[in-house]
């Protein structure tokens, strides 16, 4: 098993902070041991994508099955290889140098594949708030604009000003 490349603490709290603090002294000294210098930051931890945005784009999906041409399953592939990996990419440096390096140059079929099950590449998971919010606005724009009835469950995950329904 190799070594981490870096000691990360996460804190939402000022109790979760100081209990993270108090792991220090051995991270401390463990990057020591690895390393003559180290930097020490302090930063805003970005929120993560949210359980909502999770069901919707599930939902959206669970639609798109039943009334288009693919499988769930599909959709939710195709959704990630064409929208969420182009965010990522542009956001992500180290997501954008394995991708590129480990999967860019395959047949667009493989690609597919590996978005889905049983493989199924992290891309929405890597998410942050506002990165699941960008990518459920462009599935949106791209299921809709085939033709596809989505669900709105209360806006969440996509702002009113960029819903528009349907016709039926």
């Amino acid at each position: 098993m190799s070594e981490p490349k870096r000691y990360v603490a996460t804190a939402g709290t000022i109790e979760e902070a100081l209990a993270a603090i108090a792991k220090f002294p051995g991270m401390l000294n463990q990057a020591f041991r690895r390393w003559k210098r180290v930097r020490m930051v302090i930063e805003e931890e970005p929120e993560r994508r949210s359980l909502d945005q999770n069901r919707l784009q599930r939902l959206w999906c669970k639609e798109a099955g039943q009334q288009g041409d693919m499988a769930a399953e599909e959709y939710r592939g195709q959704m990630k290889l064409h929208h969420g990996v182009p965010i990522l990419r542009r956001d992500c440096p180290e997501f954008a140098e394995k991708y590129d390096r480990l999967v860019k140059w395959r047949a667009y079929e493989e690609k597919l594949e590996f978005m889905q099950e049983p493989f199924d590449f992290p891309i929405t998971r890597l998410m942050t708030k506002a990165q699941k919010t960008e990518y459920l606005n462009k599935v949106y724009t791209d299921l809709t604009g085939r033709g596809i009835r989505l669900t709105d469950p209360e806006l969440k995950g996509i702002g009113p000003d960029q819903y528009r329904e349907v016709a039926a």
